[in-house]
């Protein structure tokens, strides 16, 4: 019937057959016969016929501009599914730790949504264990976050390294411990702000005790040592603020730290260090925004120095 009604919007608009025919890729005998079958299933006369070509009877004008509705109705219909299924095939699945979000992983996302002004976001923010197991139940496509150290063999999950990192130990400004040069011992007498979700919830994910954690990072998870644990970096920003307590966190974040009276302690050594990169399917390689995505991180990085936290 459809089909009917946009064969009679033409040969109303040419009132001539031959011409809507011709328009149409069809036989003049052919579309004649589906007017009159139109007019059949109607139960009414639409054309007046003569030696010049066709007229609209009152019946005809009213069907014409009702089939002209529900035409502009369809080809909106098929360009609103259109823009639903490219939605969903351009669609952004990503997470990161809130370091990296602001580091670099948000300018590449504004870039998406200036590609793809019409696309799905779903941004993942939070500690790495956490970003992984959205990784493996297909929640997110990408995450970029540490090298998971001692990591469970998981045979469709590839790690794409980006950069080295190390960590700085951040206190507020009026902390006991910035007047010296600290040594672990040092800073394991005081509270650490644990930024991450419960490493107990995770446990599943990795094979093993990460066997280069270092005497301070070891005690960093003994039961007599105070924690506060929060999967908030504002809170954890405010825990500092108003406490003694320390936070171990990339040196990429100084300067952004600085604006909340939080500043590094001088350390005698380094207190850890990270290879920094991204996580995804291997079927992800058919993922083109992904890939795309990967590709952009390694730019960015490459002319920014500073998200390394170097000058």
């Amino acid at each position: 019937m459809f089909k009917l009604m946009l064969q009679f919007i033409q040969v109303a608009k040419a009132q001539n057959v031959t011409q809507a025919a011709n328009t149409l890729c069809l036989s003049q005998p052919t579309l004649s016969h589906n007017m009159q079958k139109l007019e059949e299933k109607l139960g009414s006369k639409l054309f007046y016929r003569n030696s010049k070509g066709i007229t609209l009877t009152s019946s005809g004008e009213v069907l014409y501009e009702q089939a002209k509705m529900m035409q502009h109705l369809y080809e909106n219909t098929l360009h609103k599914l259109e823009k639903n299924k490219l939605r969903h095939q351009t669609e952004l699945k990503i997470g990161c730790g809130d370091a990296w979000w602001h580091l670099f992983v948000r300018d590449c996302v504004q870039d998406f949504r200036d590609t793809n002004p019409h696309s799905n976001i779903t941004i993942d923010v939070g500690d790495h264990l956490q970003l992984m197991n959205l990784l493996l139940s297909d929640e997110i496509s990408i995450f970029v976050g540490h090298e998971i150290l001692g990591l469970a063999q998981y045979e469709d999950i590839l790690f794409h390294p980006l950069f080295s990192s190390h960590e700085e130990v951040y206190v507020r400004k009026d902390h006991p411990l910035l007047e010296r040069v600290c040594s672990d011992e040092d800073i394991a007498r005081f509270p650490s702000v644990d930024l991450g979700a419960s490493k107990k919830r995770y446990a599943h994910l990795v094979q093993q005790q990460n066997n280069e954690l270092s005497t301070f990072q070891k005690r960093h998870y003994l039961q007599e040592k105070v924690i506060y644990n929060t999967n908030s970096l504002l809170t954890a920003l405010d825990l500092l603020q108003n406490s003694d307590a320390i936070l171990p966190y990339p040196v990429g974040m100084k300067a952004y730290f600085e604006g909340f009276g939080i500043v590094p302690l001088k350390m005698k050594k380094c207190f850890g260090k990270a290879t920094i990169g991204a996580y995804l399917h291997k079927d992800g390689q058919q993922n083109k925004q992904s890939i795309a995505l990967l590709e952009q991180f390694k730019e960015l990085i490459k002319k920014n120095p500073q998200i390394k936290g170097k000058e």
